[in-house]
């Protein structure tokens, strides 16, 4: 399944904790954060599962600040930016999207697939090796937050690029914490 038919999946089937679609800045930011870490508790959730979403939460709308402040994109894309939290019975999923120029998304693809080949011991690895020395995360070809994901989940991130126009493309990113119980979702 492509991550857009999961997208359009979660939002008719799941139990979505947090939806936002618009511009993301600082404000909005801890606005999220907050709101989601309510709605994850109000299902009695532990709290180390809770801190895990919460961290994947804060490091994916990062990306979509950083990504954005960075290509200097059109202000029309600035609204088009969305985050959501889902629910399920064995699993959390964090799914994040923005637009992007056209020519970043080669090298975020690398950044992502170099990510996605490694064991969660090389993740923890670098990880270290990258707080130790903010050098190696160029010569490694994958930055922090996407390795801090990845170790966090324990899992691959799943991405995709949705062509929007000759110059742009509407990136998304998704990432699922397994629970440590199921917990009946009403």
């Amino acid at each position: 399944m492509s991550i857009v038919d999961r997208y359009h999946q979660i939002i008719q089937k799941e139990k979505v904790l947090l939806a936002y679609k618009g511009c993301i800045d600082g404000d909005t930011v801890t606005y999220l954060v907050k709101l989601a870490e309510k709605n994850v508790a109000s299902i009695n959730e532990k709290l180390a599962i809770r801190k895990k979403v919460i961290s994947i939460l804060v490091e994916a709308i990062q990306n979509i600040v950083n990504y954005f402040a960075e290509e200097s994109l059109d202000k029309s894309f600035e609204n088009e930016s969305f985050v959501i939290v889902a629910a399920q019975q064995n699993q959390y999923e964090v799914l994040v999207g923005n637009y992007i120029s056209g020519h970043r998304m080669r090298a975020l693809k690398k950044r992502i697939d170099n990510v996605n080949m490694m064991s969660a011991e090389d993740l923890q690895k670098v990880y270290l090796d990258i707080l130790e020395n903010p050098k190696v995360s160029i010569t490694r070809g994958a930055g922090l937050g996407l390795i801090d994901m990845a170790r966090r989940t324990q899992s691959k991130i799943n991405y995709s690029f949705v062509e929007y126009d000759q110059d742009h493309v509407l990136f998304m990113m998704s990432m699922t914490v397994a629970r440590v119980k199921d917990v009946v979702l009403s």
